[in-house]
Order: C-alpha cells, then sequence, then structure tokens
C-alpha cells in the first residue's frame, strides 16, 4: 500500500530540502504568496496483484486541502482495492504511498491517525453502541473530552436517539451515518469513502453530501469512490474513471458538465465491456 500524502509545497523554483525522515520533502518556497499547499495523499504507480489476477494498476493519485476527488467505476473496477491500499488496510504488490508527506507503507501504523475511512465492511462492534464504539475507539487515538467529541460527532450526524442501541438494529443508512461518526471521530486530514451513497435513501445521501462539503470546507482531502455519476459529480470537485483497475483522470468540475462526463463514463464502459456482450 503505498500513497504519497501531503507533500508540503511553497510554490517557487526554490527547493528547500527537508527532515530526513521523510516528513518534509519537496519544500517550495512562495515569496510572492507565503503559503505552504500540503498535498494530502500521493499514491504513485500502484499495483496488486492476487494470485496471476492484476486488480489495481499502476494506480497514480493525488489530493489537495479541500479537494474532493471523485472515482467513477463499475463493480469489479479495483476501486474497493485501492481504497484498502489508501487507507493503509491491504499493502500494494509494488508502488509508493505517502499521506501528509510521510511513507505511507513504511510507516503505516503512523499515519492512521491521518485517515478516516468509511468502507463496506465492518470496522466496528455491532453490539456495542454508537457512543460506547466511538468511545472504544477514541480511546486508542488518546482523544481529549473524548464523552462530549461522541456526544456531539454522534448528534452532528443525526443519531442523538440512538446513542446507547446496538449497531446490530441499526438500517443502512443510520449504520452509514455512524461510520462517518467514527471516521470523523480523530479530526482526521484524509477522508477516504467507498461508495459512501450505496444503499441510502434520498435523506441520508443528502446528509453524506452536506458531511463532505463540510469536510472540504475545513480543508480535508477526500477520495470519493462510486458508480453513480450523478451523485459523484455533485459531491466532487476532481474526476477520474477506474475501469478494469486502471485509473484514468478526466477533469476538474469546472471544466466539465455532468451530462459531459456521463457520456464519456458510458463510451468507456461500453469500449471496455467483454465482446460479445
Amino acid at each position: 500500500m503505498e500513497v504519497t500524502l501531503n507533500l508540503l509545497t511553497f510554490r517557487s523554483s526554490k527547493t528547500i530540502d527537508g527532515r530526513k525522515d521523510g516528513r518534509w520533502k519537496n519544500f517550495h518556497f512562495s515569496s510572492q504568496h507565503g503559503i505552504i499547499d500540503i498535498m494530502r495523499l500521493r499514491a504513485s504507480q500502484l499495483t496488486k496483484d492476487f494470485g496471476h489476477r492484476t486488480i489495481v494498476k499502476d494506480a497514480t493519485l493525488s489530493v489537495q486541502p479541500g479537494e474532493v476527488v471523485t472515482i467513477f467505476g463499475p463493480n469489479g473496477a479495483g476501486k474497493t482495492t485501492l481504497i484498502k491500499i489508501l487507507a493503509t488496510l491491504l499493502k500494494p504488490t509494488s508502488g509508493k504511498l505517502e499521506i501528509e508527506g510521510a511513507d505511507a507503507i513504511a510507516d503505516y501504523s503512523d499515519v492512521r491517525r491521518a485517515l478516516g475511512v468509511v468502507i463496506h465492511e465492518n470496522l466496528a462492534y455491532p453490539a456495542f453502541s454508537p457512543y460506547e464504539n466511538l468511545k472504544f475507539f477514541g480511546q486508542m487515538y488518546g482523544i481529549k473530552q473524548l464523552e462530549h467529541r461522541a456526544t456531539t460527532l454522534l448528534t452532528e450526524v443525526g443519531l442523538q436517539r440512538f446513542l446507547h442501541e446496538p449497531l446490530r438494529i441499526f438500517s443502512r443508512g443510520m449504520t452509514q451515518r455512524f461510520m462517518i461518526a467514527k471516521a470523523l471521530l480523530h479530526a482526521p486530514s484524509v477522508l477516504l469513502l467507498d461508495e459512501p451513497f450505496s444503499g441510502l435513501d434520498a435523506a441520508a445521501r443528502q446528509f453524506v453530501r452536506d458531511r463532505i462539503a463540510q469536510e472540504r470546507q475545513k480543508g480535508t482531502g477526500i477520495v470519493i469512490t462510486t458508480h453513480n455519476t450523478e451523485l459523484g459529480y455533485l459531491a466532487g470537485t476532481r474526476f477520474l474513471f477506474m475501469i478494469d483497475g486502471e485509473l484514468e483522470e478526466i477533469a476538474q468540475k469546472n471544466e466539465i458538465q455532468a451530462e459531459t462526463l456521463l457520456r464519456m463514463y458510458e463510451k468507456r464502459l461500453t469500449h471496455n465491456a467483454p465482446k460479445g456482450l
């Protein structure tokens, strides 16, 4: 799993070599703006093989602060595998990954504090309530004023009436709200959301979109995978396609209309469909 995150950039031609531990590499000083831009995530040529099958092929991706990168792709395209690699839950066969300027493959346990992850796997305890789950995971992160933080987050995601109910009775939408609260518990700088709209009703989908927008305003770098072009377009600021394990950079949101993006996506799917279908 290789993600390059948060390379600090000062925007100038002058490069200042940073610390030897790799956390302060490739600084570019901007005397004009006096600003440091931090690349939240940077992945280079990530590949993942399972046996003789290549699921992710030379995937290259970067995410800036306040950027929402939407990756569109059909089921089986490799999106979930890519998210797991970026989340340091799965090690890539080859490639590089940095998060907040740190080597996420070599130092995966250190960079996880920067990551908030929502995937379609059980990363919590179904017999526990949402409040108990957040307290448990918050203690692992050493979060101060944890009880207040947990209650506030669960209220923000609309679960205040279910603080002490076991997760196993939650609907799909309620579970998704909880998983978002869990992902935000430690105030991560990178959010990785795998098919966040899947299986949700209209109200829950709107909630997810609103929360993504809020986190974007805070400077969080966000990656979304989805097969829903309408919702992915509304939530995103930059778009990529992933088909047969390969990432293709498409456009910034201000460069492409939703209808054009949909036509391009459908054309790619048709072109890559197995012969005879």
